[in-house]
Order: C-alpha cells, then structure tokens, then sequence
C-alpha cells in the first residue's frame, strides 16, 4: 500500500474513537454501528463536510495516489454518521470523492443515531457529494 494512505485497520481504530467520542458527548442518546456499501446514487446523498485546510495541490495529489492504490485493491472505508435518513461524512473525504468519480462502489463505517438528531458536525455541512461535485 502507498505510504500516504490510511489502512482499513487505522480507519477502524478512528471509528472506534469517533463511536466512543460521541457516546461521550451524547450520553443519552443509544448509538448502533452498522457497515454498508454505497453505491453512486447513496454516495451522490451524503451530506459533504468541510475537509479541513488542505492546499487543493495536496488533495489532488492524494486523490491521485488514491485512484492508482484502488488498481491493487485499496479500499479503506469512510466513515458516516446516520441521522434519520441522512449520512453524513465524518471522514474519508478524498476517498468518497474519488469513488464519486469513478462511479464505483465504496463501504463505509456507520455511526447510527438513534432518531434524526441535529449534531454539531452538522454546521460542516457543504451539501451533498452530487451537488458539490
């Protein structure tokens, strides 16, 4: 695997962070976890989060090594939050974008909440994967 790349075994000890980060910070609500497979339709649905400040040349670069890793097999998941009917993207943001465009399906880590809950990872909100890109 290309050095830059997060592996599906660190991507899945970051959920296990995020689940318990918003355990912690939503004690009364009951969390579940799921795994699912997106296809282009479910990906063009999730809600985009700002990535945090990247210089657009190091995404594309990312993206890039990215696109060449998935020829061997790279598959790291994304990881999403569920409110209601609506995922919401908590990481993987190059990953989710380059499965966008290649029209390819792509697994993703959920964190379901409950009910449909306002978070505030809701504030990041760019719109959704189709409408943005």
């Amino acid at each position: 695997m290309a050095t830059g790349l997060i592996s599906p075994h660190e991507e899945r000890q970051l959920f296990s962070k995020l689940v318990s980060y918003y355990k912690k910070l939503y004690p009364k609500l009951k969390f579940d976890t799921t795994e699912i497979i997106l296809d282009n339709k479910a990906i063009s649905s999730v809600f985009y989060t700002y990535p945090g400040e990247e210089a657009e040349a190091t995404a594309e670069e990312k993206m890039k090594e990215i696109r060449d890793a998935i020829n061997f097999g790279y598959d790291t998941p994304i990881i999403l939050l569920q409110t209601g009917k609506d995922y919401i993207l908590l990481d993987g943001h190059r990953r989710l974008k380059v499965a966008w465009e290649r029209k390819i399906k792509w697994k993703a880590l959920v964190l379901v909440a409950p009910a449909k809950e306002k978070f505030g990872i809701g504030k990041m909100v760019m719109g959704r994967v189709g409408d943005l890109f």
